[in-house]
């Protein structure tokens, strides 16, 4: 889930020891900045300190402790092991009135900590298992939310892949093969799934605005070349043409914009020949984009007809 923060908290409910913690802290926050190391180490004390801080003294020789310093995973053990001694401690038969009543009061106070320990424990016990279950159950509504969104991407896509399909085969087929490359964690995979995305949106452009091999007099009454090379504009002045200048429409084109910016990377990245300067987020925000891009213009489309 990417949840740092939460990660740390529950670790430190695992590792009591300092040791320990700062250990597997640092192998959940290396990729995080020193800034971000920071509040991340000092919130979570101040949440755990809040949380293990109790209104009653844990020791009752030391009233005024009243933090549990305790693994988690010892809690319910230290608990097993108190109540134990507890029943350990029997008065022995045989013993005279004085040293009776003397054992009885001894063995009191020493049931008492015990307890008053035993009580503690469960406190924090509580507690952590409150959190767990709000956590839990948080966790669960971002799964839900999250697995709503995949669907509605899902549908988008679907929507894209069934128009381009039977329309313009080059076309979803370059899509078809950059989702695949999606998954991968591999660079040299990022930049062929940005060089299938860019191939795709020639493919579209080919489709909706075929190439022209004379100058174009263009909506806004200039002359422009909008041969093969020029795929970005020609798809441009297909929209402009297309679906006038009210609300959507600009959105549609602002939408084309932020795709050409894309595609221009795509291109210096490629006449420079370095695949491993293209990062997964670009061609994640790339892939996204060509698919609400051409899932706004199919609407645009099916209006207009």
């Amino acid at each position: 889930m990417g949840d740092t923060y939460n990660v740390i908290l529950f670790l430190r409910e695992l590792y009591p020891d300092q040791k320990q913690l700062h250990s597997a802290v640092y192998d959940e926050t290396v990729h995080l900045t020193d800034e971000g190391r920071t509040f991340v180490w000092e919130n979570s004390g101040k949440h755990w300190l809040a949380e293990r801080t109790l209104d009653f003294g844990v020791d009752s020789d030391n009233p005024d402790k009243n933090v549990l310093v305790m693994g988690v995973g010892e809690l319910t053990r230290e608990v097993e092991q108190l109540e134990r001694s507890i029943d350990d401690l029997r008065l022995p038969e045989g013993m005279g009135e004085f040293d009776l009543a003397a054992f009885t009061d001894r063995h009191s106070g020493l049931k008492g900590g015990m307890r008053l320990k035993i009580r503690a424990c469960h406190t924090i016990l509580e507690r952590v298992r409150t959190r767990c279950l709000y956590y839990a159950l948080r966790i669960e509504g971002q799964l839900n939310s999250q697995q709503k969104t995949s669907d509605l991407v899902s549908s988008i896509q679907q929507e894209v892949h069934n128009f381009y399909a039977t329309r313009c085969e080059p076309a979803y087929q370059r899509m078809r093969k950059a989702a695949e490359l999606l998954p991968s964690s591999d660079p040299e995979d990022h930049a062929l799934l940005l060089t299938s995305i860019r191939r795709a949106v020639n493919a579209v452009a080919d489709y909706h605005y075929p190439p022209s091999g004379e100058p174009v007099v263009c909506l806004d009454g200039k002359s422009r070349q909008l041969g093969e090379e020029q795929y970005l504009n020609r798809l441009e002045e297909f929209c402009r043409t297309r679906f006038g200048a009210d609300t959507s429409s600009r959105l549609l084109r602002a939408e084309l914009d932020l795709l050409s910016v894309l595609i221009r990377r795509i291109n210096e990245v490629a006449s420079k020949g370095v695949h491993t300067d293209v990062t997964h987020a670009e061609a994640r925000q790339g892939l996204l984009g060509l698919y609400i891009f051409l899932s706004n213009l199919i609407i645009k489309l099916e209006h207009a007809t």
